[in-house]
C-alpha cells in the first residue's frame, strides 16, 4: 500500500509509528519528500491487535515470518480451537458455526483472537455470545 500526495504525484515516505500509552490504537506518520506535506493513519485497538498478531512490521525491516497466521490458516489446520494439552478453550457448534461464516483465509486470526480473548477472560467455552461480547471489547463493533 501507497500513499501519494496530491499536491506533486510523490509517494508519501513513512517517518513513525506511534504506539498510545494504553497499546489499544496506534498512528503511522508520512511525509511528502517534495512539499513536505505530513499524514498519518491511525488504527483502533481492534486493527493495531490484527496488525500484531500477523506480526506486520510498519515501516522498519519486514518481519521474518509476515502473516504467518493466515499461512498457517491456509494449510487447512482444524478450527476447533483445541490444543493437544486442552489449554484452548473449546468452541460451541454455534460458534463454529459463525466462525465458518467468514472467509476462510482469516478464520485462523479470528479463531486466534477470540481464543485469546477467552483464555483471558477465563471461559472455558467459546460461544457466539462470547464472540459478540469480544468483538465490542476489541472495538470491532461495526465488523
Amino acid at each position: 500500500m501507497k500513499f501519494i500526495c496530491q499536491s506533486d504525484n510523490t509517494a508519501m515516505e513513512f517517518v513513525e509509528t506511534v504506539n498510545s500509552d494504553d497499546g489499544g490504537s496506534m498512528s503511522i506518520h508520512f511525509r511528502c519528500p517534495t512539499c513536505g506535506r505530513g499524514i498519518a493513519m491511525v488504527t483502533n485497538s481492534g486493527e493495531t491487535q490484527m496488525v500484531r498478531s500477523l506480526g506486520v512490521t510498519i515501516g522498519g525491516a519486514p518481519s521474518s515470518e509476515p502473516m504467518a497466521m493466515i499461512r498457517s490458516a491456509l494449510t487447512g489446520q482444524s478450527i476447533t480451537g483445541q490444543s493437544s494439552d486442552g489449554a484452548e478453550p473449546a468452541w460451541s457448534e454455534a460458534a463454529l458455526k459463525r466462525l465458518a461464516a467468514a472467509p476462510v483465509f482469516v478464520q485462523g486470526m479470528i479463531r486466534r483472537l477470540y481464543s485469546d480473548y477467552a483464555k483471558q477472560k477465563g471461559y472455558a467455552e467459546i460461544t457466539p455470545a462470547i464472540m459478540t461480547e469480544a468483538r465490542d471489547a476489541l472495538g470491532m463493533s461495526g465488523m
